[in-house]
């Protein structure tokens, strides 16, 4: 389990113990997608490094993956996920209230509200059975590219600076 410097169990939403026998579950799949920003590769990246290391030093030590939960906590992963982990189930109050409780986080608490809301009902409660609805028809691929590069690139709102460093290095 996962404290605080207080000795408090801290958990989010939906995250997870992510690790098990001979294995860890990281990215994305792991909960770890900061719901503000609708970003999670930076997060995804850096939990797959931490859970790298923790399977490097498994294999040489022949300890478990538990240093795997332990870094992630330390990290910054945990913090940027703590400040951002009200956004989602503040509009379970609806619309309204949920953008004020965001600006209220986001403007004034900066992400260190002293409460953590929760969703109303667990996932597995909010899921229809499959068979409930119709599977989605997609069209057959046309071979023509029905759209160019810079065109879509300037629709999916991505905006960086040009001067930015890479984020990736090898």
């Amino acid at each position: 389990m996962l404290y605080n410097k207080n000795m408090m169990l801290v958990k989010f939403q939906s995250i997870q113990y992510p690790v098990f026998p001979g294995g860890a579950i990281i990215g994305c799949s792991a909960g770890f997608l900061n719901v503000p920003k609708i970003k999670g590769t930076h997060t995804a990246m850096k939990s797959g490094m931490l859970a790298a290391e923790a399977a490097f030093g498994s294999l040489r030590e022949g300890t478990s993956l538990k240093s795997y939960w332990e870094t992630l906590g330390s990290s910054w992963i945990w913090d940027e996920l703590h400040r951002a982990r009200n956004y989602r189930p503040a509009f379970e109050y609806g619309v309204i209230p949920g953008l004020a409780i965001c600006a209220l986080e986001r403007y004034i608490l900066k992400g260190r509200s002293p409460f953590t809301l929760k969703h109303g009902k667990p996932d597995h409660e909010a899921t229809n059975a499959a068979r409930l609805h119709s599977p989605i028809e997609y069209p057959k691929p046309d071979g023509v590219f029905s759209f160019d590069v810079p065109t879509s690139l300037h629709r999916s709102n991505t905006n960086h600076d040009h001067d930015q460093p890479a984020h990736l290095r090898l």
